[in-house]
């Protein structure tokens, strides 16, 4: 080994800890290689927010406490499956909701439900007793509005039910005029709710007896993904199990093929989370390497400092060469700890350069 590739290796790994390594790198090696360290290092914090992207399912939303939705749920599937009025089959790729008033009536397919906010009274509810008080627990919906809009979208069916406050220890939806000695925070709540969606699923649980949101979900803007055509059949089908909502083994099975829905719907807004998080963490890392080289240059135009005559390209090397390091602790922690992987490499990121400013390019050295 010659002794200037020893010495390519020295700047190449050895600004890993030393300041005056990646200052001298900056100087002395191409253009090229500080570019090469910048785009790998802004990458490297970004591959534990690829991974965290990958593994989300759609079904994340009831993985922890449910506060009953997963009973409610599956005793709403079952409830209408039973009663036949109601039959949701995907189509091309879109959720098909048809009714009927009785079972010797042909169905016919729910079209329009927002005009007078048919789509705003629930299609199945769900009641749980607290403290021997009925309570509503969940309410599922059906809509086919349009997707996008100011007053007839989902999204206005949404904020429409998530403002439906229901009177404490009961059934009762809160009326401020009619429910004069209601006290309009504390004695109110709102339930856990679904809305099955030509294009997907929105749903949102609540804890009982509160207005307090646990966790909600968007599952999906189509379903392509469906691995079944009648909507009902499929949730309330459990091999080897009749239907029987006394059963936990049943309830539990008949909950995993709604989780199963959940992640099937949920496929392409995954793919799009995937790529939208990691370019733009990739864009902002990238700006950021930028940025501090600015700041490394800002910093030395100090009359008194000796490294006034550094160029801003030079700096902005600098600033690319010393992010190496602070860009294999972000992935490293960003494994480990999934909350701080966008925000990790920013930290200490600014950290590495304000140590490199201070200890290797201040006046006083």
């Amino acid at each position: 080994m010659t002794a200037k590739t020893k010495h390519t290796l020295k700047l190449l790994f050895g600004n890993l800890v030393n300041n005056n390594i990646a200052i001298e790198g900056a100087k002395t090696l191409p253009w090229w290689v500080a570019t090469l360290m910048f785009v790998i290092g802004s990458f490297l914090p970004v591959i534990p927010i690829m991974v965290n992207a990958s593994k989300t399912k759609g079904q994340d939303f009831v993985s922890s406490y449910t506060y009953s939705y997963d009973q409610g749920l599956v005793t709403c599937g079952v409830e209408l499956k039973n009663e036949d009025l109601y039959k949701f089959e995907v189509q091309d790729g879109k959720l098909i909701g048809s009714h009927r008033e009785n079972t010797a009536d042909p169905f016919a397919i729910m079209e329009s439900t927002w005009v007078e906010n048919k789509d705003l009274t629930p299609i199945a509810t769900y009641n749980t007793v607290v403290e021997g008080k009925t309570e509503r627990s969940l309410n599922v919906y059906y809509t086919d509005r349009p997707l996008s809009g100011k007053v007839n979208s989902v999204n206005s069916l949404i904020n429409d039910i998530s403002k439906l406050k229901y009177v404490l220890g009961t059934e009762e939806i809160y009326n401020a005029e009619v429910h004069t000695e209601v006290d309009a925070k504390k004695g109110v709540y709102t339930p856990s709710y679904l809305v099955l969606h030509k294009g997907g699923l929105y749903s949102t649980i609540y804890k009982t007896g509160t207005t307090s949101a646990v966790k909600s979900t968007y599952a999906g803007l189509d379903w392509k993904h469906a691995d079944f055509t009648d909507l009902l059949e499929r949730v309330t089908t459990v091999e080897g199990k009749e239907i029987n909502l006394n059963d936990k083994t049943y309830v539990e099975a008949s909950f995993n093929n709604w989780k199963a829905i959940f992640n099937d719907s949920y496929i392409n807004q995954r793919v799009k989370t995937f790529w939208m998080n990691s370019g733009l963490y990739y864009g902002i890392y990238l700006v950021l390497g930028v940025f501090m080289g600015l700041m490394i240059f800002l910093l030395t135009r100090g009359k008194a400092n000796p490294n006034r005559g550094l160029t801003f390209w030079i700096t902005t090397k600098i600033s690319w060469i010393a992010c190496v390091a602070p860009a294999i602790l972000a992935m490293i922690v960003g494994f480990f700890w999934s909350m701080a992987a966008g925000l990790g490499f920013i930290v200490l990121f600014g950290l590495r350069i304000m140590w490199l400013s201070m200890r290797s390019l201040s006046p006083q050295q």
